[in-house]
């Protein structure tokens, strides 16, 4: 039979979506051929690396259980030995007469090797859940590591968050089963050669023949574990949808929007499909994978029958004696059973290295370390100027740049404001001066330094930036505020200075526990606050970072007038010293900024102070006046219609 079912078909079509959409994209979207190299070829490096996971996170561990394994292998062994010992015994009792004090030392010796080996295998069960929570705890500190060291540009890629929802799947659920295989797999091994060896010394053709009955179950089982990996990644991006619908519905964040416009039964049909067309292909799987299962079940019960012919075959040809025969018979059975214990294990094994292959190769996108910046670049904190040249800018997978040629200027102790209407490219200027973009082409410099050769962490060290989409983090109000410098967590007396200034600490200090409330209602005593409150605790967080460069994007969009102007105030005051970038498209909030820059379509299309833009009647002013005219008094005219 085919070992590649519906669920490879499918994969194959994802293959070449991800190969079409990776065409000048960023490393994030280049993944493995998810078939090609996961052959039986591939066993020996699948198994060395879902070793090596395991064995990185808990060597002790896996050593005992090594160990205790051992334990079971020579148990085994020694079981069948002293069976056939203490049969060979009761047999020449009976034919001579003798006595149960012929027997009673080898039964008690079976008692003994029966209850250690009991006792091995409890002590194994149970050390069992610590490994496997080691190892899942050390996977999933691995994926959570990249996902917070890869460049921001991964986060633009639909095949990344394939990638990063395989790896965060199988760090949490893979770990264990793989943990439980490697056990299974041992233990089957040993136990294996143990029987093995006490059939050799039985009759030298048992030991072959009992060992084609695992060819066909193996031949199965692996078959069977590329078929449902092959399955897993075809359904990946479906899995990923249905869990953000999922989350959509059934999340305080959407809550409102789908009571008000009543999504849930659109929302829940589009999740249903979802759902049966995972279920659909999970049954052609299953088809094929029990159709393969049943036909080395039948083969290896063949296998089995054949072997117990032979020894039979030999009983009566005097080959072996009738202690000899029933030994090799129990141990048959014994061999049977640890191949089975050998061959579940070693599929389980083998089905999990493959999904841990996405694991490590996820793994593999940890950039490397930085290489280290110039000295005087890495000591001096702050800058006189900054310049960008010529700079433009594209997200991974598109064709069209974010910024064209955009170039400016901007001096310390400046409050400089960019305008422009929706998507003229604002953002993504803030992105690249934040450090948390490079240029596609151009360049960003401090005090003529090109920025190019600093690490990231350096230019993200001197800038404090508050964004639209700003982090509500489920922590106290005084760690919402203090992860603005997290070195300095302690600092109380400035946490409460930066609420001050943000125009926060008369909320906080209304909250229940004031500073040490939790802000988030999924915690018992947390509160929530309201938009404009929220973007005051944004600002506090950028204050105290204490940067000398400070970029604001919309920090006035949930601020009512009054609270707004409170804001500039409040800013001019703080940015004394300092470099400040406001990023806006309410206009009249940058009158009094020292030079403003216009975009439209990435560019920078006009520049100057507010009356030199206003006298220029260009695009500014044509958005001044249109913001100006809704706020202004309408006519009468306008008032009767």
């Amino acid at each position: 039979m085919d070992d590649t079912g519906a669920g490879e078909d499918a994969t194959r079509g994802g293959e070449a979506r991800d190969d079409g959409a990776a065409r000048g994209a960023s490393v994030y979207d280049r993944v493995r051929p998810p078939v090609a190299s996961r052959r039986l070829g591939a066993l020996p490096r699948l198994l060395r690396d879902a070793f090596a996971v395991v064995w990185r996170a808990a060597p002790r561990e896996l050593a005992l259980s090594a160990a205790l394994q051992l334990v079971a292998g020579v148990g085994a062994a020694s079981l069948l030995l002293v069976g056939r010992e203490v049969l060979s015994r009761v047999l020449a009792a009976d034919d001579t007469g003798g006595g149960i004090g012929d027997v009673a030392p080898g039964i008690v010796l079976l008692v003994v090797i029966t209850a250690l080996m009991a006792v091995a295998a409890a002590i194994q069960s149970e050390r069992a859940l610590l490994l496997g929570e080691l190892v899942a705890r050390r996977a999933q500190d691995d994926v959570l590591e990249v996902a917070t060291a890869v460049d921001l540009a991964a986060f633009e890629s639909a095949a990344f968050y394939d990638r990063l929802e395989r790896a965060r799947w199988n760090a949490g659920a893979r770990p264990l089963m793989a943990v439980n295989g490697l056990v299974q797999s041992l233990a089957g091994l040993l136990g294996t050669a143990g029987v093995g060896v006490a059939l050799l010394t039985i009759h030298p053709v048992l030991l072959p023949l009992a060992v084609v009955a695992l060819v066909p179950a193996g031949l199965a089982t692996a078959a069977n574990s590329r078929t449902l990996h092959a399955f897993s990644l075809a359904m990946t991006s479906g899995d990923r949808e249905r869990h953000v619908l999922y989350t959509t519905l059934a999340g305080r964040e959407h809550a409102k929007e789908v009571r008000s416009f009543a999504l849930a039964g659109f929302l829940r049909r589009r999740h249903g499909d979802l759902h049966a067309a995972r279920i659909g292909a999970l049954r052609r799987v299953v088809r094929t994978r029990l159709g393969r299962a049943l036909l080395a079940v039948l083969a290896a019960a063949a296998a089995t029958a054949l072997v117990m012919a032979a020894i039979v075959a030999l009983l009566l040809r005097g080959d072996l004696t009738v202690a000899a025969a029933a030994t090799g018979a129990w141990g048959v059975v014994m061999l049977g059973q640890r191949l089975q214990a050998l061959g579940a294990g070693a599929a389980t094994l083998y089905e999990s290295a493959l999904f841990v292959e996405d694991f490590t190769s996820f793994r593999e996108l940890l950039p490397p370390p930085a290489a280290g910046a110039p000295a005087a670049a890495k000591a001096r904190r702050g800058f006189d100027r900054l310049e960008v040249d010529d700079v433009t800018f594209t997200y991974p997978g598109s064709t069209r740049p974010a910024l064209r040629g955009v170039s400016l200027e901007v001096r310390r102790g400046e409050v400089v404001a960019v305008v422009g209407e929706n998507g003229s490219g604002k953002t993504t200027l803030a992105t690249l001066l934040a450090g948390l973009h490079r240029p596609t082409s151009g360049s960003i410099r401090r005090d003529g330094i090109d920025a190019s050769g600093v690490p990231d962490e350096e230019i993200r060290r001197d800038v404090a930036v508050v964004f639209q989409d700003f982090a509500r983090l489920a922590l106290s109000a005084h760690e919402n505020i203090a992860v603005g410098r997290i070195e300095r967590l302690g600092d109380r007396d400035a946490v409460e200075a930066a609420a001050a200034d943000a125009g926060a600490a008369q909320v906080i200090e209304g909250l229940p526990r004031g500073y040490d409330t939790i802000l988030s209602k999924l915690f018992a005593g947390g509160r929530d606050l309201s938009v404009g409150q929220w973007q005051r605790i944004a600002l506090a967080r950028a204050f105290f970072r204490d940067a000398p460069f400070i970029i604001m994007d919309e920090p006035s969009a949930a601020l009512d007038p009054r609270a707004e102007h409170e804001l500039f105030k409040i800013m001019r005051e703080v940015s004394r010293g300092r470099t400040v970038l406001l990023i806006t498209h309410r206009l009249s909030t940058v009158r009094t900024a020292d030079r403003i820059h216009v975009m439209d379509a990435g560019r920078i299309v006009e520049r100057g102070t507010h009356d030199e833009l206003m006298t220029l009647d260009g695009r500014y002013a044509e958005l001044f006046r249109l913001q100006a005219t809704a706020y202004a008094a309408p006519s009468e005219g306008e008032l009767a219609r």
